[in-house]
């Protein structure tokens, strides 16, 4: 499936697909949380807006988290972009700059524990607060609050059909660079492996300590496309020219996507519509994060 088509809904009605500049992804029927690209507006500038976003790049006021089920923000997390999710866990130091749609339900609490929501509100429940527990040890929201206005959010899920021939990389062996296509099990163990320009289904991604990975963007986008969990446990991530990068996981296992602690910068959107996604400590995500379930470890980052 080509990046611009892949769609990371918000909302559980009606969708537009569309090709941005930026691969914005549209739909109708929700409160806006944000804009595409460098347009203006947020839901708490024109609370009768249609339209809301979950990005890879342009502005910062584009929706960049998803967690359909829940989201858990760990101590000095920062992210930019509005965020969606049912149950919210903010943990001390923790700044999230943009709107957010809060659906929580009886069996989906809200803990905003020291930590800054910078922008507008959406809840369904009533508004949190130092009273319901909710706004805690000096935890607050910068903007408008609109209780009993918030929307499930979605994610959008298809077919992944890997190869059957596994791909491994080791440490001392050359560098390879796979063309766009169909492969079983990939881990890179060492040296490095470059992914061209073009869509890749894959049984799963491992990769490993001391391993470099390489996004070639310089022909067009690297959507890479994972039956199974993707699994970074070290090693660095880069991208060459200025294009999009995605990963999908279709697991539907609590670590679909694990990014562990000491990777640094993920220069891509990752995405688990049916599973789990864990960043560990002291990593950035330059690029958008949805899946059913989102745990950031402390000092980790969203960022453009």
């Amino acid at each position: 499936m080509d990046n611009s088509n892949k769609e990371m809904n918000m909302a559980s009605n009606k969708t537009l697909r569309t090709t941005l500049p930026t691969a914005c992804l549209l739909l109708l029927g929700v409160g806006a949380l944000a804009a595409c690209g460098g347009e203006g507006g947020s839901f708490g500038e024109n609370a009768s807006s249609t339209q809301s976003a979950l990005g890879a790049g342009g502005g910062s006021a584009q929706a960049r988290l998803i967690g359909t089920h829940s989201i858990r923000l760990a101590a000095r997390v920062t992210t930019v972009g509005g965020l969606a999710t049912n149950a919210l866990s903010l943990e001390s130091g923790t700044v999230t700059n943009g709107d957010a749609n809060i659906n929580n339900t009886t069996t989906s609490q809200v803990h905003i524990s020291g930590a800054t929501i910078n922008g507008n509100v959406q809840i369904a429940g009533a508004a949190p607060s130092v009273a319901n527990g909710e706004l805690v040890n000096g935890g607050k929201i910068t903007g408008t609050v609109s209780a009993g206005s918030a929307t499930q959010s979605t994610l959008a899920s298809h077919t992944v059909t890997p190869g059957t021939t596994p791909v491994q990389v080791n440490s001392g062996g050359p560098a390879i660079t796979k063309a766009p296509g169909n492969y079983g099990a990939v881990q890179v163990n060492g040296s490095k492996l470059t992914f061209a320009s073009g869509t890749f289904n894959l049984a799963s991604l491992v990769v490993n300590s001391g391993a470099q990975i390489v996004f070639d963007t310089s022909t067009g986008p690297v959507d890479i496309n994972v039956q199974g969990t993707v699994t970074l446990n070290g090693g660095t991530a880069s991208v060459l020219g200025s294009g999009l990068v995605t990963l999908y996981s279709n697991s539907t296992s609590s670590n679909a996507i694990t990014v562990n602690a000491g990777v640094g910068s993920l220069p891509a959107t990752i995405t688990a519509p049916n599973g789990g996604i864990v960043v560990g400590s002291r990593n950035t995500i330059v690029g958008s994060v949805g899946g059913k379930d989102v745990a950031f470890d402390p000092d980790s980052h969203i960022s453009q």
